[in-house]
């Protein structure tokens, strides 16, 4: 009930933290979702609305956030709860994009088996058009 999906590029830390911080932009790199919006700035407990292709709208709230490192996204699901952890590190001039995704709670199971498995098929393909749009020129 976890998957993680890690990147090399060559765009720098802070244009990849923009990107991850621009919520309402969210759809143009993250497959299967239609809208994003959050109330207020990027931050911890700020909270915000998931409306994805398919499926019924869902509310989330930033769990955690250290600016221009990581943050945690959690979305509260019927007995269960799905948490989206992203971080930045950076080597020999790169800079390493983590994802990561997992379910807590007593239907945790169920939920990955109905929700869970497309994140682990789509991850990779969100990550190449992350990547895209941050090596491209702004």
């Amino acid at each position: 009930m976890y998957t993680t999906e890690t990147m090399l590029t060559t765009a720098p830390p802070d244009r990849i933290w923009k990107i991850w911080t621009d919520v309402k932009n969210w759809k143009n790199w993250d497959l299967g979702l239609r809208e994003s919006l959050i109330r207020g700035p990027f931050q911890k407990n700020a909270e915000g609305t998931l409306i994805p292709d398919k499926g019924p709208k869902a509310g989330f709230r930033v769990t955690s956030c250290v600016p221009n490192f990581s943050y945690t996204v959690t979305t509260k699901l019927p007995f269960a709860e799905l948490h989206l952890h992203r971080y930045l590190g950076y080597h020999n001039s790169k800079t390493t994009v983590t994802h990561e995704v997992w379910l807590e709670g007593p239907l945790s199971q169920l939920w990955w088996k109905l929700i869970g498995k497309r994140y682990s098929k789509a991850s990779p393909e969100v990550m190449k058009k992350l990547k895209q749009i941050a090596e491209s020129p702004e």
